[in-house]
């Protein structure tokens, strides 16, 4: 069974890029794409790269009729991939419009929870907790205990994430998750043990390239033609939604969003400064 979900800003993106992906590039994945050295990141091949993503993290998994709990989950494509597989699949996501874009891509053939790991509870025991482009988003003591009690004998965490490295500063930079050294070290706090771990940043870098362009090409035009137009025809709406701009949305996160739109610190070069990209196992002790 799941508790319902707590709503959280951070998936609000994911959300966008779910809309997005599928409309503009024909791709049901929202992860990553690993390119090779010549290819250049555009939205027509953006799904050849992510395919070669989803290739590299099957190789991870044991064979069906293995049960799986795909963890944040996004629309369901993974888990899609695998039920077609022979696969025995549960998934959760905290989000309401992922769950609804799931829900109506595998019908009954996985069950959807709408739900955050921290609150989701099952009798079901698994063979593979997978994590794809969703550990990040789960504390460290957190994420590791729960998993190792929905986990059966012999079973396996399989993780494709994005961390930050040793020479991330902190602050505000593309990129994101768990600093890959707290990560290891809460490895050893929860007795796990890494089985494999493959470094794929630079295969992983060029996709902010095609995040940028989506920032900077798409969503922020589509704001300001839009702004301009309902200025134009409807001024009275438009001053409405300028108030309400600033009433309801801090200061602070106005911030955030302008930044987000101007994508100036979304390069590959800075993600490849401060970020390691790891297609990773991990077995209980």
């Amino acid at each position: 069974m799941s508790a319902k979900a707590k709503p959280a800003r951070k998936h609000q993106d994911l959300d966008v890029f779910a809309r997005v992906f599928r409309v503009f590039a024909d791709t049901p994945w929202l992860h990553y794409g690993l390119w090779l050295p010549d290819e250049r990141p555009t939205m027509p091949t953006v799904r050849q790269a992510q395919e070669r993503y989803v290739d590299k993290l099957l190789a991870l998994l044991p064979p069906a009729p293995a049960r799986i709990l795909d963890i944040g989950g996004g629309t369901g494509a993974m888990s899609e991939r695998l039920a077609g597989m022979g696969y025995s699949v549960e998934m959760l996501t905290p989000s309401e419009v992922q769950v609804q874009m799931a829900r109506e891509t595998l019908g009954d053939r996985v069950t959807v929870h709408l739900t955050r790991l921290q609150d989701f509870t099952s009798e079901s025991r698994f063979d593979v907790c997978l994590f794809s482009e969703s550990f990040q988003y789960v504390p460290l003591d957190e994420s590791l205990p729960k998993v190792a009690g929905l986990l059966a004998d012999g079973g396996r965490v399989v993780i494709s994430d994005c961390f930050r490295s040793a020479g991330f500063p902190g602050g505000r930079a593309v990129g994101g998750g768990h600093r890959f050294t707290d990560f290891e070290a809460a490895v050893e706090r929860h007795n796990y043990q890494i089985v494999t771990d493959e470094d794929v940043t630079t295969m992983a870098a060029p996709t902010i390239a095609l995040d940028r362009q989506i920032y900077r090409e798409v969503l922020s035009p589509l704001i300001a033609d839009g702004g301009s137009m309902l200025k134009e025809r409807k001024p009275w709406a438009h001053w409405l939604v300028g108030r309400a701009w600033k009433w309801f949305v801090s200061p602070r996160e106005r911030q955030r969003i302008a930044e987000r739109l101007e994508a100036e610190y979304r390069t590959p070069e800075k993600f490849l400064e401060n970020n390691t990209y790891r297609f990773i196992t991990l077995k209980p002790r």
